[in-house]
């Protein structure tokens, strides 16, 4: 027969892995955003003469960059504020934006310290033969999330598009497509917390605490009418 304290180690033993096969059931939350109200904003500044050479880094730790599939760099404007048509798409002018020419090629913003969510006003060319995907990695270069559609999909216009996690992971933020502009860069980073447990937490050990009672009031019942 177990005594109450043995059963207390057994309840809270199963609570326990009962809590961690929920933990591994649950990846982390994500989702694609159109806006991000509280979003810090990472500011490409307007240049006079455009043209750079990349990777060019910016803002708060942000880093632009672009590449063909080749592996080699197309020419990039980064700060470019003069008007820009971009094929079958609305026409950009005015706010600072970072774009390179008529071709194919991934544009990326890599971020020093891992983010929670990035949002970005991005526009391309409209190319029935071409497919605009974004795409989200962690520091470990693993894919997190991604959005993909053919560029002239009706559903899916220049305008703004990101992703959230529930944690800061994010650490690239990426748009392939043909003859690519962005504009409006932001971030959002998760408040870490430590010592105050997750609503989550809370309710599994109040749980166990719950279940570890009742087993022990039924083995004390039990003792009792033994003795009897």
């Amino acid at each position: 027969m177990k005594s109450p304290i043995a059963a207390i180690c057994a309840t809270f033993s199963t609570c326990a892995f009962s809590a961690a096969l929920l933990c591994a059931a649950q990846p982390a939350a994500a989702a694609v955003i159109t806006s991000l109200p509280d979003g810090e904003a990472q500011a490409i500044l307007a240049r006079a003469t455009p043209g750079v050479s990349v990777p060019v880094q910016f803002g708060d730790g942000v880093t632009y960059d672009a590449k063909m599939a080749d592996g080699s760099r197309p020419p990039s404007l980064f700060g470019q504020t003069a008007t820009t048509n971009f094929s079958n798409s609305v026409v950009w002018s005015g706010v600072p934006m970072v774009t390179f020419g008529a071709r194919p090629a991934t544009m990326s913003f890599t971020f020093d310290d891992p983010v929670s969510a990035a949002l970005g006003e991005f526009n391309w060319t409209r190319l029935a033969s071409s497919t605009t995907i974004f795409r989200i990695y962690d520091s470990e270069g693993a894919l997190l999330e991604s959005l993909s559609f053919k560029a002239n999909d009706p559903a899916h216009l220049a305008g703004f598009y990101g992703f959230q996690r529930s944690t800061n992971e994010i650490s690239r933020f990426e748009i392939e497509g043909y003859w690519v502009g962005a504009r409006n860069l932001s971030v959002a980073r998760e408040v870490i917390t430590s010592g105050v447990p997750e609503p989550t937490s809370w309710a599994l050990m109040i749980v166990g605490f719950g279940a570890a009672g009742a087993m022990v009031r039924t083995q004390r019942r039990r003792e009792i009418a033994l003795v009897a």
